[in-house]
């Protein structure tokens, strides 16, 4: 498939962003990359960082281990037993109704219903069921973190699937989060130089993609949006 040689270091986009975005990662994007490449510890400034890394480490190794295998409910609750071992009570395992999750949304409350085995498997589905992969990973993204199956890690597992169903295609790309609202790096290339020249080059292909799909939708489809609330 020509992704077989990726190591954790080529996720470390991935890797930084979701963990500065969603859980207030304060480790600096290249002690990040020299934390998944080598395991150095220098610029990781707290055990919360520490604990968060090493999950997140642990969720691209799982997407790499399982390369090309299929993306579904037992492939997605994996992953997120994987990345929540150190922060949640019950890693990879369903949240009950009365859970009473919820994000707070430039839209207004978004409260969404607790998942089953079946309705998760729909929403999956559903997203993987768009022409073209890119367009898959990215509504697979969108809908699994506003579906909150889970009582952690919501997000996180939502782009480590995503991810995980671009690179077992064959792609070269990996779909990250701005980390903030000059971020260009909205996608790069996850391949290192033995497998693609441009290994380090920048690209918005993928952040194209996103817009052109952006701007075919309506304006209430828009407004049912989930956005994460922005890291003070």
């Amino acid at each position: 498939m020509g992704n077989e040689n990726l190591t954790v270091g080529d996720l470390a986009g991935v890797v930084y962003s979701s963990g500065k975005v969603f859980d207030g990662l304060s480790t600096g994007r290249l002690d990040t990359e020299n934390f998944l490449r080598s395991g150095n510890l220098d610029g990781v400034t707290s055990r919360h960082d520490l604990n968060l890394l090493e999950d997140l480490r642990d969720a691209a190794q799982y997407v790499i281990d399982n390369l090309g295998a299929r993306v579904d409910v037992d492939f997605v609750r994996g992953l997120n037993a994987t990345l929540t071992r150190s922060g949640s009570i019950e890693p990879g395992r369903f949240r009950r109704a009365d859970a009473g999750i919820g994000v707070d949304t430039v839209y207004g409350r978004h409260e969404p219903p607790a998942q089953t085995h079946a309705t998760l498997q729909a929403v999956i589905d559903a997203a993987l069921g768009r022409a073209g992969v890119r367009e898959q990973a990215i509504a697979l993204f969108v809908t699994l973190a506003k579906a909150q199956p889970f009582g952690d890690g919501n997000k996180r597992t939502a782009l480590f699937s995503a991810n995980a169903v671009l690179l077992g295609s064959g792609e070269r790309m990996v779909l990250t989060i701005p980390v903030d609202a000059t971020d260009p790096d909205v996608a790069r290339s996850s391949a290192t130089a033995s497998l693609a020249p441009t290994s380090t080059a920048r690209t918005s292909r993928l952040r194209q993609c996103c817009a052109s799909r952006e701007s075919r939708r309506s304006d209430a489809e828009r407004a049912t949006d989930w956005r994460p609330p922005p890291i003070p």
